[in-house]
C-alpha cells in the first residue's frame, strides 16, 4: 500500500514565533511577490489607505506608528503624502526592519517589537496604521487595546488587510481558486519556501469579517467604526477614531 502524502500543515492561526520565522524567511522576496500575487493591485490598496486618513484633515496629527511596517512601503507612502514630525515603524521580523531601512528616510525610527506588548509610552501617537497584519494578530482584544493605549485622546487607527469578496460568483469561481492555488503554488515557486505563502491563503480564508471586528473595536475604546472594501472586497480599509 503506497504511503499517504504528508498532511498540509494548519497555518491558519500559527503562534508568534512561526510568523516570525515565515516572514524572515521571504523578507527578500516579500516585495516582488507582493506586486505578482496582487497583479499590482496593493499599490492602489495603499494609495487608497493613504487617501483615507488624510481625508480626515490631519491638520494636528504629528507622529505615525505603522505597526507590521515590513518593508516600509505603507510608511514611505504616508510620509511622501503628508509631513509627519515623528513617523516609527515597528515589525517584529528584524529581515523586514532591515528591507525597510533600504527605503525609508534616516528619520523614520523602526524598531522591533510585538503587536500585543508595543514597546512605547502611553498617549504617544496621533495616527496608528497597519497593512496586512491583522491577520497575525494572535488576540484581537490584546492588540486593540495596546493601540488605544498608545493613542492620543482622540486619536486615530486605520488598517488595510486581505478579506474576502462577497459577491459569491467572485468568492467561488474567482477569488477561492486564487487563494487555495494560485498563491500557494507562485508563492512557493517564487520564495523557495514551502509554507510561507501558504500562512497567506489559509489566513485570508480564515479571517474574521471586517463587520464582526467592529464589537471588538467599540469594547477596546474606539467608536464609529468604518468597513471600506476594496475591488470587490479583496481587501478592506477598517478605521475608526478613539474616544477621546
Amino acid at each position: 500500500m503506497s504511503a499517504s502524502p504528508p498532511a498540509q500543515p494548519d497555518l491558519s492561526h500559527p503562534d508568534r514565533k512561526t510568523i516570525r520565522s515565515l516572514f524572515n524567511a521571504i523578507s527578500p522576496k516579500y516585495d516582488f511577490l507582493n506586486t505578482f500575487l496582487s497583479f499590482g493591485l496593493h499599490f492602489y490598496w495603499r494609495r487608497k489607505l493613504v487617501q483615507k486618513v488624510t481625508g480626515w484633515q490631519l491638520s494636528s496629527e504629528r507622529s505615525i506608528l505603522d505597526l507590521g511596517a515590513g518593508t516600509g512601503k505603507s510608511l514611505a507612502a504616508f510620509i511622501s503624502a503628508y509631513k509627519f514630525e515623528r513617523v516609527v515603524g515597528c515589525d517584529f521580523s528584524e529581515s523586514m526592519l532591515r528591507e525597510a531601512k533600504k527605503r525609508l528616510p534616516n528619520q523614520v525610527n523602526l524598531v522591533s517589537g510585538d503587536f500585543h506588548e508595543l514597546p512605547f509610552p502611553a498617549e504617544t501617537f496621533d495616527l496608528v496604521t497597519g497593512s496586512f497584519m491583522l491577520r497575525s494578530v494572535q488576540n484581537m482584544t490584546e492588540f486593540l487595546l495596546e493601540v488605544r493605549r498608545v493613542l492620543k485622546p482622540g486619536g486615530k487607527a486605520a488598517f488595510l488587510e486581505l478579506t474576502r469578496p462577497k459577491n459569491p460568483f467572485i468568492w467561488k469561481f474567482l477569488y477561492q481558486p486564487y487563494l487555495r492555488f494560485f498563491i500557494p503554488f507562485f508563492g512557493r515557486f517564487f520564495s523557495c519556501h514551502d509554507h510561507a505563502y501558504q500562512f497567506l491563503s489559509q489566513s485570508v480564508q480564515a479571517f474574521v469579517e471586517p463587520e464582526d471586528l467592529k464589537e471588538q473595536f467599540d469594547s477596546a475604546g474606539f467608536p464609529d467604526v468604518s468597513i471600506e472594501p476594496l475591488s470587490f472586497g479583496a481587501a478592506s480599509i477598517i478605521s475608526a477614531r478613539c474616544r477621546p
